[in-house]
């Protein structure tokens, strides 16, 4: 169910995890007819600055060179730019992270856009929507906890959006 807004209320601004990109990419083809609403309604979040997600994730899609990282370049206007206070939040958000993991991941190839995923939700006051495991350690919707911050599960995003 649609979640309900009340006169003054301000929409509520999700940000989104390249895990759930992917997902609703894989899951929903833009394509088929069929799913055209659900992409018609994300694409107008993203225009509105509803739903919104940090560079880094841009950076981790486009690695993939697939749809995604083309739907991604055309709604580019969704990836925000490092501020001062992603900055300062990011070292807050290593902190909640298991060491070794943290290292283990920094030190990859590649873009790792989870703790930025995190710090952009907390400066922005977000839902955050992530197709990550809730109950495994050193995922995002785990770590987000630690911040008093909501995670949603792609298809409890749809419901909380209002999408059928």
């Amino acid at each position: 169910m649609a979640r309900q807004l009340r006169l003054g209320d301000v929409p509520p601004i999700y940000c989104i995890d390249a895990s759930a990109l992917v997902d609703l990419k894989r899951w929903y083809p833009q394509e088929m007819r069929t799913f055209k609403p659900i992409w018609e309604q994300i694409e107008s979040m993203v225009n509105a600055t509803r739903l919104i997600s940090p560079l880094a994730v841009e950076k981790e899609i486009m690695e993939g060179k697939d749809a995604i990282a083309a739907w991604c370049k055309q709604n580019k206007v969704m990836f925000k730019d490092i501020d001062e206070c992603q900055i300062q939040e990011i070292h807050n958000v290593q902190g909640k992270y298991d060491i070794d993991y943290w290292n283990n991941e920094t030190n990859k190839l590649g873009h790792w856009g989870d703790p930025w995923v995190i710090a952009l939700g907390i400066c922005e006051d977000t839902t955050i929507v992530t197709n990550e495991n809730k109950d495994k350690a050193n995922r995002i919707p785990q770590i987000a906890r630690n911040f008093n911050l909501r995670s949603l599960h792609l298809l409890e995003f749809f419901q909380e959006i209002g999408i059928e």
